[in-house]
Formats: C-alpha cells, structure tokens, sequence
C-alpha cells in the first residue's frame, strides 16, 4: 500500500480548489520521491471536480497518467467519488491525447 494520505489530516472538506491543492502539494512531494501512496477519503462524503482538479488532475502537468495509476492509490472512497475521480482523468488524458496527435 505504500504511505497514506488522509484527507481529513490535512483538510476539513474536498469542495474547493484551495481544499484540492494543499493535497495536491502532499501527492506531488511523494510522486517526486517515487513512493507509492494511497489517498485516504476516510471521514469524506463528497468530492466536487474542483477539488479533484486541483488534487488530482493537475499532477498530469508533472507525472504521465500511466506514472500517477502505478504510484497512487484510493481507499475509503465513495462510488460517486471513484466515478468522479474517474471521469475527470478518462476525459483530461484524452483531451490530452488529442492534442498531441494535432
């Protein structure tokens, strides 16, 4: 499983992008380090895409989507959350893609 994030450690909510980047700064120190982490979103009810961008998304700026799946996990999640999560990298790694192949 590696070292665990959890959210409630670091933030009272996942709504806002202010919420999404203090995530962001703790996944993106250990993606740099190589460490395999898991995402605790014990406590949390709901995600809003903002916060997923900001925590999530924006890693694609720094690491390749293959890199973040290998190296980030999620537990304690919701449905509605694990579909969120999804639905935001599916549609950004293709629009990615798109750009690329322009």
């Amino acid at each position: 499983m590696g070292r665990l994030i959890k959210i409630i450690d670091h933030v009272s909510q996942c709504y806002s992008n202010a919420d999404g980047e203090i995530i962001q700064i703790l996944l993106r120190e250990r993606l740099r380090s190589g460490l395999k982490t898991s995402l605790s979103f014990a406590g949390i009810d709901g995600a809003s895409s903002s916060f997923i961008n900001s925590a999530l998304i924006e890693l694609l700026d720094e690491f390749s989507f293959d890199f973040i799946k290998s190296h980030l996990s999620f537990t304690d999640t919701t449905k509605t959350i694990n579909e969120t999560i999804k639905k935001r990298f599916s549609f950004e790694v293709n629009e990615r893609k798109k750009l690329i192949s322009v």
